[in-house]
């Protein structure tokens, strides 16, 4: 991977870091709309894509 395009990769990497965040700061204690959970597994997936990137 290049230079450049590892740390467009890593900049990516952290705002999804800082959405995971910011959704689980806003995570209701009781009724979780089904909404939120699928937006979580989402982030996650995407997360753990970009870690194997920048890993190699």
């Amino acid at each position: 991977m290049a230079e450049h395009d590892s740390g467009q990769v890593e900049k990516k990497l952290q705002e999804v870091e800082a959405q995971l965040k910011d959704l689980k700061a806003r995570w209701p204690a009781h009724s979780l709309k089904p909404a939120m959970l699928l937006q979580l597994e989402d982030l996650e997936e995407e997360r753990d894509r970009l870690r194997h990137l920048v890993e190699g």
